[in-house]
């Protein structure tokens, strides 16, 4: 049996690419509220980490309008989301 592999689409193979051998990273970590299907992204901060914990941990630290009971999602934060390419 072999493990299930994760595709990478676009913006996000860029960022692991690019990340991969940097000490700190930038992490883009959407605020979500809500559950299953009614699930909503109110908020994306930028953050520098080492890893998407503390990325998550940081975002929670400095998230002053504390919606009722987010969930934070740190992800890589890619070139073109960043603004550092043209398209």
């Amino acid at each position: 049996m072999s493990t299930q592999q994760r595709l990478l689409f676009g913006d996000e193979a860029d960022a692991y690419e690019y990340w991969k051998d940097k000490e700190w990273k930038t992490h883009a970590v959407d605020l979500m509220v809500g559950s299953g299907k009614n699930r909503k992204i109110i908020a994306t901060m930028y953050v520098r980490a080492r890893d998407s914990a503390g990325a998550a941990k940081t975002a929670k630290y400095f998230d002053i309008k504390r919606y009722p009971r987010p969930s934070y999602h740190p992800r890589l934060a890619g070139p073109r989301e960043l603004g550092c390419t043209r398209n």
